[in-house]
């Protein structure tokens, strides 16, 4: 008589709490909480500095696509940002990057992408890259103080 009593006891919470579950899935979704937008970089714009190019421009088409001859192979902000990214983390590696200040980019001259990484480790120092946008050739790679 004890078993089947515990048996019918243990039915009864298992259907409770199972009803429970339903009512609480049910109405708690929809309490979200709206999620962060995370900032990967900022665009400072385009400067001109009056340097030369480092490389002047090929008398010859680079591709049979028109539209990479006119854009260039880095065409925007986020791909710059992708590129930087991963060179940034194979020559330094992902716990060297400080990934809660933004990236800053900023295009030079019209056609060289220069990004700025700050370091986890101190805030003096930070990483630089330059990425022609013609060509995607790394310009410079260096660590400032």
């Amino acid at each position: 008589m004890m078993k089947t009593k515990s048996l019918f006891v243990k039915v009864a919470m298992s259907l409770v709490i199972f009803v429970c579950g339903i009512i609480i899935g049910k109405y708690l979704p929809s309490i979200k909480l709206p999620t962060p937008k995370i900032i990967k970089y900022v665009y400072s714009g385009e400067i001109n500095t009056g340097d030369p190019p480092p490389m002047p421009l090929p008398k010859y088409r680079r591709s049979n696509s028109d539209n990479i001859n006119k854009t260039g192979v880095v065409p925007n902000v986020a791909t710059a940002y992708k590129i930087s990214n991963t060179i940034f983390i194979r020559a330094f590696g992902k716990d060297k990057i400080n990934y809660d200040k933004p990236f800053k980019i900023q295009l030079e001259d019209g056609y060289i992408w220069s990004i700025e990484a700050q370091s986890l480790d101190t805030r003096y120092l930070s990483y630089h890259i330059a990425i022609d946008k013609r060509n995607g050739r790394i310009v410079y790679l260096l660590v400032k103080k």
